[in-house]
């Protein structure tokens, strides 16, 4: 059974019907979803239906993984999140978290909301996605006393690395990380800012299994619930701060 858990769904601040959904990357101004699905790492989408307010644990409107349905902090992250229209083509909405971390106190709010879920819990090491899960990763690590470890593209990482190979649309890609970075185990949380298909979670998720870690949980700031990515990570349970649903 997947856990999935969801703070809120929230749709940006912008007045014009075209723009009230949130994006992911590389699909038709046409939408449907490809088979196969485009892998996680595509951040952003065509316009579809305009998002509204609701708070989920998987598809259960008004409820909170982390109990306050009414926490202001989480209506504050989503309020910061950018829609930018057209980006990087005509017709996809690319959903911008450079505004979230623009606001010191909304991205000091989701950094803490996340230290708040994994303090305490035994975790020895949170995983990072390339690139942005880079940004979120290293402060919760630091406060709830893990290490920090990169999960990177091909041929970034300087020292000996165990590989992981996962599909995109057209093709593969692959996943690294240094040899000796982790112990079997340990137990680890991985953290990316986004989850759409699941496909980079998913190769995360193996590659530290592969050493003899449990993962514990996987956490992204944004959700889009659409393309099902949760599917993709069998029994592994997952946190999302915004839910950008299109409805």
């Amino acid at each position: 059974m997947i856990h999935t858990f969801s703070l809120l769904s929230i749709s940006p601040p912008i007045t014009t019907p075209r723009l009230l959904a949130a994006p992911f990357r590389h699909f038709p101004p046409t939408f449907s979803v490809p088979q196969p699905l485009l892998n996680r790492s595509l951040n952003y989408r065509p316009a579809l239906s305009p998002l509204r307010c609701t708070a989920s644990d998987s598809a259960k409107p008004q409820e909170m993984a982390a109990g306050d349905a009414q926490d202001p902090r989480i209506q504050k992250i989503a309020s910061a999140i950018r829609v930018i229209p057209d980006f990087p083509k005509p017709g996809i909405l690319f959903q911008d978290i450079t505004t979230l971390l623009l606001d010191t106190k909304a991205f000091r709010d989701t950094i803490d909301l996340f230290v708040e879920r994994y303090k305490d819990k035994g975790i020895s090491v949170v995983a990072g996605i390339e690139a942005r899960g880079f940004i979120f990763g290293p402060p919760i690590a630091l406060a709830i006393g893990a290490k920090f470890v990169p999960m990177r593209k091909p041929n970034k990482l300087p020292g000996e690395v165990i590989s992981e190979e996962y599909s995109l649309e057209y093709g593969t890609d692959i996943m690294e990380m240094h040899v000796g970075a982790v112990e079997a185990g340990e137990r680890a949380l991985v953290i990316d800012d986004l989850i759409a298909t699941g496909g980079t979670l998913c190769a995360a998720i193996r590659l530290l299994e592969r050493v003899g870690v449990h993962v514990f949980e996987c956490a992204c700031v944004i959700e889009l619930p659409e393309l099902k990515g949760r599917d993709r990570l069998g029994d592994k349970p997952l946190f999302v701060l915004v839910n950008a649903a299109g409805v």
